[in-house]
């Protein structure tokens, strides 16, 4: 399942509290992604970075912390394949580069838009990072300016946003 993300670069908290989103939330100070594709990246920032659940998860329900549940799994239909993996297999084959694109369901937009815009405003800098980090998306993870919010969410609603990479967005 995906991993979901937001950083406010150089932010010390955004004070965010669960129960204004539908949305599970994890709000934390050390830069650390729960999977590993931007991690080098964000080793060399300081900041606040939000973690993206299930609803559901915001009751501690289920093992690990995904976001499979708010993404609008129709917009780019494929037929996932989950490989044998098997560690003498020097193609390393972890079943990447079967999806591309994806869109939030409409029902969660408003909630990362509002954690967009509170991870902007504490950033001193008014700088901030969304990231997705899936197994089945692009092999090879990429990094993206798109400068606005606004910017970022008319890709995600004209062509929808690319799986394992790490949007730049700034505020004045």
């Amino acid at each position: 399942m995906p991993t979901v993300e937001i950083i406010s670069i150089n932010a010390t908290g955004l004070g965010l509290n669960q129960e204004d989103f539908k949305i599970a939330i994890i709000e934390e100070k050390k830069l650390r992604s729960h999977r590993g594709l931007f991690q080098d990246s964000l080793k060399e920032q300081k900041g606040v970075i939000v973690h993206i659940g299930n609803p559901e998860m915001k009751k501690g329900e289920g093992a690990g912390f995904w976001a499979g549940k708010i993404i609008d799994w129709e917009f780019e239909p494929y037929d996932l394949v989950i490989p044998q993996v098997d560690t003498n297999d020097p193609t390393d084959n972890w079943g990447a580069n079967q999806q591309y694109l994806f869109k939030f369901l409409d029902e969660y937009k408003n909630d990362i838009d509002m954690i967009l815009k509170l991870a902007l405003d504490h950033s001193p800098i008014k700088k901030i990072y969304f990231l997705t980090d899936y197994q089945f998306g692009p092999e090879h993870g990429k990094t993206e300016i798109i400068y606005t919010i606004s910017d970022f969410w008319t890709e995600h609603d004209d062509n929808g946003l690319c799986l394992n990479t790490m949007y730049e967005m700034y505020g004045k």
